[in-house]
């Protein structure tokens, strides 16, 4: 994956992380605090089962290699 195309990726990812959360912040209250409430959440709710996985997939290749 050449760095224009992981570009691309990380900025459509961001693109629609910013749209959830955008809708999701706007239903309650319009306002900023609302709005990085949101966002850290849904980072949290995206980002932990992330890291679980990479992790498994990380200890599972290291035992592999042993």
């Amino acid at each position: 994956m050449t760095k224009t195309e992981l570009a691309i990726a990380v900025s459509l990812i961001i693109a629609g992380l910013l749209c959830l959360t955008m809708s999701g912040g706007l239903l309650f209250d319009p306002g900023s605090a609302s709005f990085f409430g949101t966002f850290v959440q849904v980072c949290l709710w995206m980002g932990l089962p992330l890291l679980t996985v990479g992790i498994v997939y990380w200890r599972v290749g290291w035992k592999k290699k042993r």
